[in-house]
């Protein structure tokens, strides 16, 4: 069951600083007033040390304590993207699905697939295109799609099409992509296929032009761009024009015609996906090059005259990623990887691809072209479900009965920082063996100290903070039974630094800063777990790629790093 959680609300002053407002200063006990300070850190410091020997707490009972770890794994099983034609007919059915299912999804207007289409529209446009961001964003966007799809099958990963196989045939226009077996025809509103009768979010049938102009990606362009050693060589507008992958990847949008060949259309076809997941590959194995030779992808970033590329401005539609983060290796380290390319005489073992021998080179087969027999069927992957966020819980010492559970957003802002990978956490405690790696893996301490009682609540956060995320944490504070409790709520960093407390003013729909002090009481309606088991099922789900909603039942959050 859960309880109200009232949060005492105070004003962040001119200069940045948090300082106790007058609105709260009676609930305050006196000797907490002393501390007040412009300075967050000395204000936070000294609260603190009150409670080190705190005979003004008219509670009189034992002293309760409790100490939890809460872990967070994003994903512990890397994901294997394939070539859409490599795919095993169940799992591209499944794929497919999935989009269809977000596409009849009417959870957000208009539906699930059109709101997040709609990311790349407008104003946004100027900042993923013409420039350094084309890259990290677009993997962003992808990414984020990606996992859409997860959360419909997590046995879904997004495939990749790789149009240089169909660059080199006789006539592109006839590949199989364009038939009913994959993606639909390439003519005229979409009538055959997994998205036949497709409307647009402008309420307008999904149509292509394929071949009008433009041309797929060759295996000439992409062996050029691997040539280059630095992103300046290959990125818009400082790249030569025979490797600008921009300007290449604008071709293939034309290719295709529709809603393809506008920036503020194109992710309204399916196309749109697959064709950046390759250009993601191509990039990936560029940025392998570059950490074969000590070269951090971030440390290449290439710096142009525009505001929108600049490296730590905001991504748009995706806070809180800034630009430079989309050039992280986490993401390839951590969540997915390229299957190899197509090669002869294999040709990914596909029935759906064949070698040219004439020039070693893979290519598609055609529409009303007999499937190549292979001597191995494709074989689904069946790891890919394992590549999912996942948290746990546990108990590390203490009585959980004592205590409700309130829950708090962590909200890690710059966490590719190089300050942030510091070994071991300050603060941490010793909890005896089996709890050594602990201080070692911990990236924030929420505590919460009794000022209606005695007692102390500590949570040790684990989470590779390897990217900007945040995570949905909870903090214990005593069973106010019929009466109130009041504690301080804290969240430390590894310096032992305090994270920024911002409290929810519903009436505004938006978070202010505040000392981080609640009162507790059982009044309606129902705000607060009386277990810890019954907090971690609360619904609040880690996915750091969700769509960053105002949830009101997060009464307060804390900024770190």
């Amino acid at each position: 069951m859960k309880h109200a959680l009232v949060i005492l609300v105070v004003l962040l002053c001119d200069s940045g600083f948090l300082t106790v407002s007058e609105v709260i200063t009676s609930q305050y006990p006196g000797i907490i007033l002393e501390c007040r300070d412009q300075d967050a850190e000395k204000e936070y410091k000294c609260i603190l040390s009150k409670f080190d020997n705190p005979g003004w707490i008219p509670d009189k009972e034992h002293d309760i304590q409790l100490r939890v770890r809460q872990d967070f794994f994003w994903h512990p099983t890397k994901r294997i993207r394939r070539e859409c034609r490599q795919l095993t007919r169940e799992e591209f059915k499944e794929m497919v699905d999935a989009i269809n299912t977000l596409k009849n999804d009417k959870s957000l207007f208009p539906s699930v697939y059109d709101f997040v289409a709609d990311y790349h529209t407008n104003e946004a446009v100027k900042s993923v295109h013409f420039g350094s961001n084309f890259f990290g964003w677009h993997k962003m966007y992808i990414l984020k799609f990606e996992e859409l799809l997860r959360r419909v099958n997590p046995n879904v990963t997004l495939c990749y099409w790789d149009s240089r196989l169909d660059h080199h045939m006789r006539d592109p226009t006839k590949s199989v992509m364009f038939t009913s077996d994959f993606f639909g025809n390439g003519k005229g509103p979409i009538k055959v296929g997994p998205f036949a009768g497709w409307k647009t979010i402008r309420n307008i049938p999904l149509v292509r032009d394929l071949g009008k102009t433009g041309k797929p990606i060759s295996y000439k362009f992409i062996d050029g761009m691997l040539s280059k050693k630095h992103h300046f060589q290959i990125t818009t507008p400082t790249s030569d024009p025979d490797t600008n992958v921009e300007n290449m990847h604008n071709l293939v949008h034309a290719f295709i015609g529709g809603q393809m060949n506008n920036f503020n259309t194109s992710s309204q076809d399916p196309f749109f996906w697959i064709h950046h997941a390759f250009i993601d590959a191509v990039w990936e194995k560029f940025c392998q090059q570059l950490r074969h030779r000590n070269i951090d992808p971030q440390d290449d970033y290439t710096i142009i005259d525009s505001l929108f590329h600049k490296p730590y401005r905001f991504m748009d539609r995706l806070f809180p990623m800034r630009n430079i983060d989309g050039y992280s290796d986490y993401f390839s380290n951590h969540i997915y990887k390229y299957d190899e390319f197509a090669k002869c005489p294999s040709c990914l073992n596909s029935p759906f691809l064949k070698c040219d021998y004439s020039s070693d080179k893979c290519v598609s087969i055609e529409a009303n072209e007999p499937r190549r027999r292979v001597l191995e069927p494709l074989r689904r992957i069946t790891t890919n479900h394992l590549s999912t966020p996942q948290n746990g819980l546990t108990v590390l010492s203490g009585d959980e009965n004592d205590w409700v559970y309130v829950p708090i957003k962590i909200i890690v802002r710059n966490a590719l920082h190089k300050f942030i990978r510091k070994n071991v956490i300050a603060g941490c405690e010793y909890l005896g063996f089996g709890h050594d790696n602990l201080c070692s893996k911990s990236m924030a301490i929420v505590q919460s100290n009794g000022i209606t009682y005695h007692g102390t609540y500590r949570s040790y956060i684990v989470n590779d903070v390897s990217i900007p995320q945040w995570v949905y944490a909870f903090v214990g504070i005593k069973n106010p039974g019929p009466g109130m409790s009041q504690a301080f709520i804290s969240v430390t960093d590894k310096y032992n630094k305090p994270c920024e407390p911002f409290c929810l003013d519903m009436k505004a729909r938006k978070y202010h800063s505040c000392p981080g002090v609640i009162s507790l009481t059982s009044t309606e309606p129902e705000m607060f777990s009386r277990t810890l088991m019954e907090a971690y099922d609360s619904g609040f789900s880690y996915n750091p790629l969700e769509v960053d909603t105002l949830n009101p039942n997060i009464k307060l959050s804390f900024l770190c790093y």
